[in-house]
């Protein structure tokens, strides 16, 4: 299927297409697998179901090949907007995540992959109960902001999984139509032309109701 056919039939749009590299924006809901499948395209990285926003895709296996070793190297660069519960403190989240730290999560435990997560608060609500901020990976597990922001006490708005602890400290959570993280913005130089790539996807309405 062509990427117009598909991008019609599907809630994502493109928004980069060049020499073997396309980047999507997706809506929260929507399998990044089935945005892939629908496109022809082969993925570079993944982002979870409920979130919504930016993905590398590409066309063939070397690119992605040279597409994911950018991203084990660092050079390319990913931010994302979340909404969290309570004050959110800046700073850099590192630890090891484990499939099961022992209670049936995905966490924070020994042995585990080596995960870092920049957090950058923006904005702090009037009566402190929620931050606007970006959270930039330098690497990429499975629900890597998501744990890191609940480890510090901050699950994100609309969290339905790593929340159980705030729940049990605090009694209630902010009412959330869905997960409130955006993968907002993607950096990196062209494996094939050499150019400079930056891509910003705004969040959604239903992102920022």
């Amino acid at each position: 299927m062509n990427l117009d056919a598909a991008e019609s039939a599907g809630r994502f749009r493109v928004v980069y297409d060049e020499a073997r590299v396309v980047v999507v924006d997706k809506e929260s809901g929507v399998a990044i697998e089935d945005v892939a499948r629908s496109c022809g395209r082969r993925l570079v990285h993944r982002i979870d179901k409920l979130t919504s926003g930016l993905v590398v895709l590409a066309d063939d296996a070397r690119t992605v090949q040279r597409m994911q070793r950018m991203l084990r190297d660092g050079r390319l660069t990913r931010r994302y907007l979340f909404v969290a519960h309570g004050v959110v403190d800046g700073g850099v989240v590192e630890s090891e995540l484990v499939r099961d730290r022992g209670d049936g999560l995905r966490g924070s435990g020994a042995g585990g992959k080596r995960a870092v997560t920049t957090i950058e608060p923006l904005v702090v609500a009037a009566d402190r109960r929620a931050t606007l901020g970006i959270a930039t990976l330098e690497t990429g597990r499975t629900h890597q902001i998501r744990i890191h922001l609940a480890e510090r006490g901050a699950p994100i708005c609309g969290e339905r999984v790593y929340v159980r602890d705030y729940v049990a400290r605090c009694g209630s959570v902010l009412s959330s139509p869905r997960l409130l993280l955006h993968a907002w913005e993607l950096r990196f130089v062209h494996p094939t032309t050499k150019r400079a790539v930056t891509l910003v996807a705004d969040p959604p309405p239903d992102f920022c109701s």
